[in-house]
């Protein structure tokens, strides 16, 4: 299964877009209407419905034989993107994959109908055990096993060096129950754009080491072909991951190669306050671990477990070389969970009690902006 599963994913990767051989052809009849026939039950349009008030809309229809139409199905705010028709669920009988989009985006949306009688639609539905909905940058339909997949692929773009580019695939199956995810991967390719972005992705998942691993493919896989800009990104994202591994002393070296062997460049700033950070506490490992245990909370978005170590670890309570840091990623973390008064008070704790902290300007900064307009601070 895996090996059939991966042969599919090269194939995806390959054709980039090329549909299986059981996609219909679809035919533009308008520019504003898409249209498939179905053998003995008619022609489904997918048609975009401009309404007076301007608000765009599209609209699923069948044409039966003798020119009589039927609403199947109504979109609003949305608009036609493409139609196709696929045997989703091998029972010899195709559904109908309505493909909307935004008005101002290109992603796509997937709406998936049964061709019986009442031309039931199956996805999304109100099923809170099915994703409520796909949006993908591209839809493709093929066949694993014998087993039909629709594959929703999306763009994994932290790193902006390609093409070539990275695809997350997320490969679903309709059974009588409806849609159900069946499997994950990415795209192939040994270029250091998509290893990097690969490393990128488990940074951010906090796999830290499989970030590493591919971070260090980057840069290994790649001489003579990795641009400096490129280079220096993949030594940042490597020191970064080694400090939350909590190998300080080798992210301190990639942080030191960034800043004394490359000039000034994008990442010397933040490599310099890392040296810093690292530098100035290798004799205070416990807190400098701990910081990096919440700091790992705050990525994964943990914020009350954070908010919890934070308040009770002693740690965090008898800190004296940290205490700033501790208290300024309690500020954003309350920040983050809109208690904007009680952060407030602790950006103005760090303002009065570490004046000389590197943090300063920034909890200064944050501190006017939450004060000028706090409901627009609740993402920090």
């Amino acid at each position: 299964m895996k090996k059939a599963l991966l042969q599919t994913v090269l194939l995806l990767s390959l054709l980039s877009g090329a549909y299986a051989e059981e996609t219909l052809q679809m035919t533009s009849i308008a520019k504003e209407t898409i249209m498939v026939e179905l053998d003995g039950i008619g022609e489904v349009m997918l048609i975009e419905t401009p309404e007076p008030e301007q608000i765009e809309t599209a609209q699923l229809v069948l044409r039966k034989p003798g020119g009589m139409r039927e609403i199947i199905d109504s979109y609003d705010g949305l608009l036609p993107a493409e139609l196709r028709k696929f045997d989703l669920d091998a029972d010899n009988q195709a559904e109908i994959i309505a493909l909307l989009k935004h008005p101002d985006g290109i992603d796509v949306m997937p709406y998936i109908y049964r061709t019986d009688e009442t031309f039931s639609r199956v996805f999304p539905s109100e099923n809170k055990q099915q994703p409520s909905a796909i949006i993908c940058k591209e839809v493709v339909l093929s066949t694993n096993e014998k087993s039909p997949l629709l594959c929703a692929k999306n763009i994994v773009s932290f790193h902006e060096f390609g093409p070539p580019d990275l695809y997350r695939l997320e490969f679903y199956r309709l059974d009588r129950d409806g849609l159900e995810l069946f499997d994950k991967g990415f795209t192939n390719g040994n270029h250091f754009n998509i290893l990097m972005n690969r490393g990128a992705f488990a940074f951010n998942e906090g796999n830290y080491l499989e970030a590493i691993d591919f971070y260090n493919q980057a840069i290994s896989s790649s001489t003579g072909e990795i641009t400096t800009k490129a280079f220096i990104e993949a030594i940042f994202y490597l020191a970064e991951s080694r400090k939350f591994t909590k190998d300080f002393k080798g992210a301190l070296e990639l942080y030191e190669k960034i800043v004394l062997e490359f000039g000034q460049n994008a990442r010397t700033n933040l490599a310099q306050e890392g040296i810093e950070l690292i530098s100035g506490n290798l004799d205070n490992i416990e807190e400098l671990s701990f910081l990096i245990d919440v700091a790992t909370l705050v990525n994964s978005n943990r914020w009350q477990e954070a908010l919890a170590l934070l308040e009770s670890h002693p740690v965090a309570r008898d800190s004296n070389t940290l205490k700033d840091r501790f208290l300024f990623m309690k500020a954003e973390i309350l920040t983050a969970q809109n208690r904007i008064d009680e952060a407030i008070k602790v950006f103005i704790q760090i303002k009065e009690d570490f004046p000389e902290s590197p943090l300063y300007e920034e909890a200064t900064s944050l501190l006017q902006d939450i004060q000028e307009d706090p409901e627009e601070t609740g993402g920090l």
